[in-house]
C-alpha cells in the first residue's frame, strides 16, 4: 500500500509534493481544452485513485476541484451551444430508478436504529457517487466519446500498475518485506484486481484504432494481466480467467479468429520454449508475492517462508468468510423487517460470531442493513438490468453481460461494492452502450432562456 505498510510516499513526500501540485494545477489548465480532456483526466484519477496524492499534500477533496471543474465546463456548454442534452431510453431510465430506490431504502431503513455519523457518510458517498453517474451519462452520447472512456480508463490502469510496482519493488528490496500483495494508489489488492479486470475488459471493446493502437493494446492486456498476478486476488484471479475465456470464444466466431489463434499458438509455444525461465521467475514471485495463499506449494519445490523483516500481510482466511456469510445471513433473518442499519452489522457480527467484520458480501450486507424491502427492490434492479441488455444492440450485449458477471462475481467477496465510484463509471458505461445504439432514444434538452427583444 503506497501510503499504508511499505510508506513509499510517506518515506518520499518530496515526490508527494511535487504530484499533489501538478494534480492542483492540471483541472484549472483543462478547462480551457476540449470537454474530452477533463472527462478523460476524472475517468484516469477514479481509476488509479489519484485523490488519495493530493489528499496526502492539501488534506480536503480532490473530488471536489474536479466536480467543480466539470460544472464549469457544463456551464461552457449551455452558454456556446445555448442548451445541453441527456439522452436516455426507457430500460437506462428503469435501472437508474431502481438504483435511486435501492440507496433511498438503504438510506431510511437505518434511521430506525440509527448510527448517525455513518449514515451522514453513506449518504454523503451515494451523493458522489451519483454525481458521477449523471456528469458521465451527459458526457457519453456519442460513440467517438466512448473511445475516450476506454482511453482514460486504460491510462488510469496504467498508472495503477505502476504505483503497484513501486509498491512491489519498495517493499521488497528496501523495507525487506516478504510475500506482499501489492495494490498500488487504490490500497486494496481485492479492489485494485477488479479495477484491472475491468481495465482488460475495455481493451477488448473494439473502437476505430491504428495498427499502433492495436500493438498497444495487446501490451496493456500483458501488462494488466501480470498486475492482476500481483494482487494475489482469488477473485480477481476467477474474474480474469471469465473474461479470458468469453473473449476467446467471442472473437473466435469472428473474422480476425486467425490472429486469435496464432496469438494462443505463440503463447504455447513460447512457455515450451522458456518453461526453465518461467519456472524460475515463479520461484522468485513464491518470495515476493504472497502466491501460496492461492498455490500453495511444499518447501521441497522452492522457498516460500517469510524471510527477513516483517510479518506476513495479515488477508481473511476463507474459512472466515463463510462464517460472515452465515453471520450476515442470521442477522438478517432476525431484523427481518427493516434490518439493523448502516454501521450496525459490525457489532452484530461481532455478538454472533466474535468477528468484528462486515459480511464481505454486497447483497447479505444490503439485506442485514435494509432488510425484506431490500431483497424485493434488488430483484426488481436485476430484473431491469437483464431487461436492458436484452433491449440493446446485439453486439453490445457481449460486454453488458461481461460487466454485470464480473461486477455481480466481485459482489459475493466485496461488501463495499456501492461505495465504490468505479461501479458508478462503469454503470455510466454500461447504459451508455444501450443509449447510443437504440433507435428509441428519447433526448432531453435543457436550454438556455433567450432574450427577447421589444419593437
Amino acid at each position: 500500500m503506497l501510503s499504508g505498510e511499505y510508506n513509499f510516499l510517506v518515506d518520499n513526500m518530496w515526490l508527494t509534493d511535487i504530484l499533489g501540485v501538478i494534480l492542483l494545477i492540471l483541472p484549472v489548465f483543462l478547462i480551457f481544452y476540449d470537454k474530452r480532456w477533463i472527462f478523460g483526466f476524472y475517468i484516469v484519477s477514479i481509476v488509479a485513485n489519484l485523490p488519495l496524492i493530493f489528499m496526502m499534500v492539501f488534506g480536503f477533496s480532490y473530488e471536489l476541484i474536479l466536480a467543480i471543474a466539470i460544472i464549469i465546463i457544463i456551464i461552457k456548454d449551455l452558454i456556446k451551444n445555448k442548451n445541453l442534452l441527456l439522452l436516455s431510453t426507457k430500460e437506462s431510465r428503469a435501472v437508474v430508478i431502481c438504483l435511486l430506490g435501492l440507496m433511498a431504502l438503504n438510506i431510511i431503513t437505518s434511521f430506525f436504529q440509527p448510527d448517525r455519523s455513518e449514515i451522514l457518510l453513506r449518504i454523503f458517498i451515494y451523493g458522489v457517487n451519483l454525481f458521477i453517474l449523471l456528469v458521465f451519462s451527459y458526457y457519453l452520447i456519442g460513440r467517438d466519446r466512448l473511445k475516450v472512456f476506454k482511453r482514460g480508463f486504460l491510462i488510469g490502469a496504467l498508472i495503477l500498475v505502476i504505483s503497484m510496482v513501486i509498491e512491489l519493488i519498495y517493499g521488497y528490496y528496501i523495507l525487506e518485506r516478504r510475500r506482499l500483495r501489492p495494490g498500488g494508489l487504490l490500497l486494496d489488492p481485492n479492489v485494485a484486481a477488479f479495477a484491472l479486470n475491468m481495465s482488460l475488459m475495455l481493451t477488448f471493446y473494439k473502437t476505430k484504432s491504428t495498427f499502433t493502437e492495436t500493438t498497444l493494446l495487446l501490451i496493456m492486456r500483458i501488462l494488466i494481466v501480470f498486475a492482476v498476478f500481483l494482487t494475489v486476488s482469488r477473485s480477481g484471479y476467477l474474474s480474469t480467467v471469465l473474461i479470458l475465456s468469453v473473449m476467446l470464444v467471442y472473437y473466435s466466431k469472428g473474422k480476425n479468429r486467425i490472429y486469435l489463434w496464432s496469438t494462443v499458438s505463440v503463447l504455447l509455444l513460447f512457455y515450451l520454449i522458456f518453461n526453465k525461465v518461467i519456472m524460475n521467475f515463479m520461484d522468485a514471485m513464491y518470495q515476493m508475492i504472497d502466491i501460496q495463499r492461492v498455490f500453495p506449494r511444499s518447501a521441497s519445490i522452492g522457498p516460500t517462508t517469510d524471510i527477513g523483516g516483517g510479518n506476513l500481510p495479515w488477508t481473511l482466511p476463507q474459512e472466515s468468510r463463510i462464517t460472515l456469510l452465515k453471520g450476515g445471513i442470521r442477522i438478517f433473518l432476525a431484523n427481518y423487517i427493516v434490518g439493523v442499519g448502516i454501521g450496525n452489522v459490525i457489532q452484530e457480527m461481532n455478538l454472533l460470531v466474535s468477528m468484528p467484520l462486515n459480511t464481505h458480501n454486497i447483497f447479505i450486507q444490503l439485506l442485514a442493513e435494509s432488510g425484506i424491502f431490500m431483497l424485493g427492490i434488488l430483484l426488481v434492479f436485476c430484473y431491469y438490468l437483464f431487461h436492458l441488455i436484452k433491449k440493446s444492440e446485439r453486439k453490445q450485449r457481449v460486454f453488458q453481460t461481461l460487466i454485470l458477471l464480473v461486477v455481480g462475481f466481485e459482489g459475493l467477496f466485496n461488501h463495499n461494492l456501492l461505495n465504490l465510484n468505479i461501479i458508478y463509471l462503469l454503470l455510466a458505461f454500461f447504459l451508455a452502450l444501450n443509449i447510443i445504439y437504440s433507435k428509441e432514444q428519447l433526448v432531453i434538452s435543457i436550454s438556455k432562456p433567450r432574450r427577447t427583444v421589444k419593437a
